[in-house]
């Protein structure tokens, strides 16, 4: 076996690990950024509702 013969495996491998690294951080920014919708709804409906009955 060439040493070449390894390098595809060893780029899924980092592809791999990089994906969840990726993963690991972005899934926070998303769960705060629910969060904050979610909080906002309320307010955003009040403001929604006076509106529509003007």
């Amino acid at each position: 076996m060439k040493r070449g013969d390894w390098t595809p495996i060893y780029m899924l491998l980092v592809v791999i690990i990089a994906a969840i690294i990726i993963i690991a951080l972005i899934k926070p920014v998303f769960s705060g950024a629910a969060q904050t919708a979610g909080s906002n709804l309320g307010a955003a409906r009040g403001l929604a509702g006076g509106m529509l009955f003007r």
